[in-house]
């Protein structure tokens, strides 16, 4: 058994179970009696020859079933995605969310700590193009915070998806880059509008070197483990991107309105800017009654 998402110009998505001789429209009543969402295949022929012979839906040769990676009511626990009905809503959300309030609360409240230690630091430095070099302890200490968070997501979302090991590093952490579309995320701070839009993420398993791909993440080991050596990299620059990061992943994992959640502080500070846009193959499906009748969790196989 198999799903897929047909497109219709003009209309929204159709969600199909289509198996070896029939296909089925899901997520109307009774389709096997309507006019357009119920076909069976006759004998010696196969349902896509069904379809195409009794559809004008394949012109030119073109397929508008497109297969998906997850059945009806299924999603990876902390990623978020758009659904069927709504696929072209960035970044989507996660329908299991509610497994995880009492996290999210906690994210919430450490962003916006992390927020105002910020605004504090730029009342003193004010951010533009000439002064996100600056460094100093507040500095590195937000850095170090901001940083610290952005771990505890990553740790987070690998283990939620059966992911686990004792001690985890960059190259176990990069793995989110493509289950999560981490490279297409840009925030804007919204109080420094002369400030371009920061894209913690764009570069990150371009190499080998999966740490060094991230400057702020590097930075923050480096001033972490030898402040004496490498203080000066306890920089504003890195410091807004570190928080960005926090942004993102908290977006990522369960959607803006999750994130923002009614927070004054955080709605007048940020903006995703850029957000994935993703198949139609990789949305979440509603459950539509089949094969069971709420969402389920399935881990996203990390390797």
């Amino acid at each position: 058994m198999s799903h897929y998402i047909r497109t219709v110009p003009g209309y929204g998505p159709q969600v199909w179970r289509i198996e070896r001789d029939t296909a089925v429209r899901l997520g109307i009543t009774n389709p096997e009696t309507g006019p357009g969402s119920y076909y069976r295949a006759n004998i010696g022929e196969t349902i896509w020859d069904c379809l195409k012979r009794s559809t004008p839906w394949f012109e030119n040769g073109s397929n508008p079933f497109h297969e998906t990676e997850l059945a009806p009511g299924e999603f990876h626990p902390r990623i978020a995605r758009p659904n069927d009905q709504h696929p072209d809503e960035s970044p989507g959300a996660n329908p299991g969310f509610f497994v995880d309030m009492n996290f999210i609360a906690e994210a919430r409240s450490q962003l916006i700590v992390l927020v105002r230690q910020l605004e504090r630091i730029c009342r003193t430095v004010h951010p533009e193009p000439a002064t996100m070099a600056a460094y100093g302890h507040d500095i590195r200490n937000l850095l170090l915070l901001a940083c610290t968070e952005v771990e505890n997501h990553w740790r987070g979302i690998l283990h939620a998806n059966g992911f686990v090991k004792d001690r985890y590093d960059t190259r176990d952490y990069v793995r989110l880059v493509p289950a999560m579309k981490l490279r297409s995320y840009a925030v804007a701070f919204r109080s420094f509008p002369q400030l371009s839009a920061f894209r913690p993420f764009e570069r990150w398993g371009s190499t080998e070197a999966t740490t060094r791909d991230l400057p702020w993440y590097d930075a923050y080991n480096a001033v972490k483990h030898n402040r004496e050596a490498h203080f000066r990299e306890a920089r504003l620059d890195h410091a807004f991107q570190s928080l960005s990061a926090c942004v993102i992943m908290m977006a990522a994992q369960f959607g803006l309105p999750q994130l923002m959640h009614k927070s004054s502080d955080l709605l007048e500070m940020f903006e995703l800017t850029e957000s994935p846009q993703w198949p139609l193959s990789a949305v979440y499906i509603f459950p539509y009654g089949e094969p069971h009748k709420d969402w389920v969790s399935v881990n996203y196989p990390f390797r």
